[in-house]
């Protein structure tokens, strides 16, 4: 035997050698007993002794005589006979020509049928006839039951091994196909990667793309939930107006109006954060070049300053420089190092902006006066870029998280949280170093160390 399906074929060999010893059944089968659900597996001969492929399944609680078949087993019995007459046999033929579909010839007009069953270990050979048999026939099959112990192992040994064999090559499919889902990942990855990094990543893609849907989600929940009330409050408008209430029409209409601004508001928000995202990812193509640090120091702050001014034409703030006039042209992208000039002083303007608001509400006795300090200095093959602030600080339990994409310390609404998740990044990629120095409630200071040349 070489595989599982082939005891029954291994079963009519036996069934053969057994009349050839002179033992003429109507039937030969063989039982298996399942498990404790009551069911016998069942390989049968016809009625010539042909071998049958179809595997039918008994059970213990659906006829009597199977029953019997069964308790000889559980009581550990070497072999029983079944003489079957009357209700008894016409309950077992209609069980197993009907139930079961067992094929019949000529055996349902018998009026007697005596079952001889043998046992072995996990079921038992059985053999059907019209007469009773004589005891060395019940012997041969008790010693034919023995046989069929081992083959009935090496069966079973079979389909372990099989469904081990289709485990194996279920688990290799699925290996196959998770290597395949790896490398795709792997893949999409690394796309992603070139177009999220410029160097040195500071916080996982994994972090970085969660953070975009969190951050454009709201915007967006923003936007469609503004978006459905305005539409209810022109419907209403409709009515109002169709009942000539004009004046009520007009109080609907400037809700909607503000609703309108909200819409408009939150839309610009998400631009800003899918720009910043934009700007995040996309790799540095441009090729570093001499460059004058104090010239491009001084060209971004007064950008940032005015471009603050003219959303805000009530702000206003000194600006103190101090540039190392010595300091010769380093080799630098002026692009990207403008990139982060321009983020930190963004970012001190609005420190600065927001201490000047809390002042102005809290009338304090002692003036505050915005400002914002930039300096150069080279020290050895370095040159420092030093940006600073008199605003509220950085509170030191979120100072460690400032360069995490994504975080901010702003309101919502009011920061992305990328621009210094992108100034680390372009800044390591200059093979320097960006530090934070900071006292809650006093000031900021951010250190930029780049290298001379590079």
């Amino acid at each position: 035997m070489q595989k599982s399906n082939e005891l029954a074929e291994t079963a009519a060999v036996v069934f053969r050698q057994l009349i050839n010893l002179g033992i003429a059944p109507n039937r030969l089968y063989i039982g298996v007993i399942r498990d404790d659900s009551g069911d016998i597996a069942l390989w049968a001969t016809d009625e010539d002794g042909s071998k049958v492929n179809t595997q039918f399944t008994g059970n213990i609680r659906k006829n009597i005589t199977i029953q019997k078949m069964y308790d000889g087993w559980m009581e550990q019995k070497k072999s029983i006979t079944i003489d079957m007459q009357g209700k008894e046999l016409t309950d077992y033929f209609h069980y197993l020509s009907e139930d079961l579909k067992v094929p019949f010839k000529l055996g349902l007009s018998q009026k007697r049928r005596v079952q001889n069953i043998a046992y072995f270990a996990k079921g038992f050979i059985g053999m059907a006839s019209p007469d009773p048999q004589p005891e060395e026939t019940v012997f041969l099959l008790e010693r034919f039951a023995a046989v069929f112990n081992l083959t009935y192992t090496r069966f079973n040994d079979l389909q372990i091994a099989e469904h081990h064999a289709e485990q194996v090559e279920l688990d290799l499919i699925k290996l196959k196909e998770e290597k395949k889902r790896t490398e795709d990942a792997l893949n999409e990855l690394r796309a992603m990667q070139k177009q999220l990094i410029q160097s040195e990543k500071m916080a996982s893609l994994g972090e970085l793309t969660a953070g975009i849907a969190h951050e454009i989600q709201n915007p967006l929940n923003f936007v469609n939930n503004f978006s459905e009330v305005s539409k209810e409050l022109l419907d209403e408008m409709k009515t109002e107006l169709d009942n000539g209430n004009a004046d009520d029409a007009k109080e609907i209409a400037n809700d909607v109006i503000q609703n309108l601004e909200k819409i408009n508001h939150h839309g610009k928000r998400a631009d800003a954060i899918v720009k910043g995202m934009l700007q995040h990812s996309r790799v540095s193509t441009g090729v570093k070049e001499p460059t004058d640090i104090n010239a491009l120091a001084d060209e971004y702050l007064r950008l940032s300053y005015h471009g603050l001014r003219a959303k805000d034409k009530s702000f206003n703030s000194e600006m103190q420089t101090d540039f190392d006039e010595t300091l010769e042209k380093v080799n630098i992208i002026p692009q990207d190092i403008g990139r982060v000039l321009l983020n930190l002083y963004n970012n001190a303007f609005y420190a600065v902006q927001q201490k000047q608001k809390e002042a102005a509400e809290q009338r304090l006795a002692t003036r505050y006066v915005p400002t914002v300090w930039v300096s150069t200095k080279k020290i050895s093959d370095k040159v420092l870029l030093t940006v600073k602030d008199n605003g509220n600080g950085i509170p030191q339990k979120v100072v460690d998280k400032i360069f995490q994409p994504f975080f901010t310390t702003k309101p919502t609404g009011e920061g992305t949280g990328l621009g210094l998740s992108l100034s680390y990044d372009i800044v390591k990629a200059h093979g320097g170093e960006i530090k934070v120095n900071t006292i809650e409630g006093e000031f900021t200071e951010f250190v930029i160390q780049l290298p001379v040349s590079a």
